[in-house]
């Protein structure tokens, strides 16, 4: 129970003089249980808070609302709680929660601070150094840390763009440690209102990402790795999740239909536009037969291109169940007709012949 409350202080008071429920029942004039349901939270109305404060010899102003209301009302004195077994539990759990606190972020890495807008105060958590390399104390500690790309844009001014926005922001950045190794952080920052609207803290939890963005530059390479192995050997891919209609395709699919990898379709039914719509029954029955028999197909067609040309594509797929068995995966490979695709292949559309190979008509 938080001890800036009404119920906690009342039940210190109660156990600071070894009163019962009963004994202040019967000087308030009213029953156990509803004397009880006070140290438990619950409400109690303005005569009854009278009555209570005056037999407990306390300002009732703090009794029901705390030091707080005290002070903000302007009335004299400061009413102390006792120190009993209750308090001495309640600063038991505090630190005991602190201790865990601090080992979580000990073993999370996670960094906490708070930027005081009013007196500038900076106060990083204990394990600051561990993260940054070395203690940060206030704003011009962390400026020179920065990797100079970073510094062009992480200022001053976007912190301040932060307060007057009063929006929480993730941010990525590098930092340049003592042994001038490079270290990625994400932090999130948020800024925090008094009871009138202005803003009077930052705060902010930081950790280390370089692992992470290791990763993602390691996956970024092997990207461009298999689009250029597909540009040079004239492949587009694509991947089909039936069950959940995700769609994947390459940056050399696209480039073999004429699109920008950006306008690339999302769902399976967005493919019939880029296909000649007399060649579409044929392949959609290719398609559906693989699906069923879980095999493979092989057909040629027309590719419509933004131009309202159209180019002669092979596609060779393969169908599969998922890992895990609750989809069915559907991988295909297209490129550009070649002449020896001819000899075996013709056109679903009755009587159309089969422009050059890899023409645009």
């Amino acid at each position: 129970m938080s001890e800036d409350t009404f119920a906690f202080r009342l039940r210190v008071l109660l156990e600071h003089r070894k009163l019962t429920l009963q004994q202040v029942a019967d000087a308030v004039g009213l029953s156990r249980p509803a004397v009880h349901k006070w140290t438990r939270g619950g409400e109690i109305d303005y005569l009854n808070l009278r009555r209570l404060a005056a037999y407990l010899e306390v300002n009732w102003v703090w009794l029901r609302y705390g030091d707080e209301a005290v002070h903000d009302l302007g009335i004299s004195g400061r009413t102390m709680l006792p120190v009993t077994d209750l308090v001495r539990r309640h600063t038991a759990e505090i630190v005991s929660n602190e201790a865990r606190m601090k080992q979580a972020q000990e073993a999370t890495g996670i960094v906490t601070w708070e930027w005081n807008l009013v007196t500038d105060e900076l106060i990083y958590s204990s394990n600051c150094a561990k993260l940054y390399g070395r203690e940060i104390r206030t704003n011009d500690d962390f400026w020179p840390i920065l990797h100079p790309e970073d510094a062009a844009w992480l200022t001053i001014e976007a912190l301040r763009d932060v307060v007057r926005s009063r929006v929480p922001r993730v941010w990525e950045y590098r930092i340049v440690l003592p042994d001038d190794g490079i270290r990625w952080i994400e932090s999130r920052v948020a800024t925090l209102l008094d009871d009138a609207g202005r803003p009077v803290r930052m705060i902010g939890t930081t950790i280390d990402i370089s692992a992470r963005k290791e990763k993602e530059h390691e996956s970024e390479l092997r990207v461009r790795l298999l689009n250029d192995a597909e540009r040079m050997a004239g492949f587009g891919a694509l991947r089909w999740l039936r069950n959940q209609d995700e769609l994947v395709v390459s940056d050399e699919w696209c480039r073999i239909f004429g699109i920008r990898p950006t306008s690339a379709p999302r769902h399976f039914a967005e493919l019939a536009r880029h296909i000649h719509p007399d060649d579409r029954t044929s392949r959609a029955a290719a398609i559906d037969a693989a699906l069923a028999t879980r095999t493979d197909y092989h057909v040629v067609f027309r590719a419509l291109l933004p131009d309202e040309t159209s180019r002669l594509v092979v596609e060779q797929g393969h169908t599969r169940v998922s890992p895990h068995g609750d989809d069915v995966w559907l991988t295909a490979l297209c490129r550009a007709a070649r002449p020896a695709d001819f000899a075996a292949t013709t056109l679903s559309a009755a009587g159309s012949a089969p422009p050059e190979a890899g023409g645009l008509r």
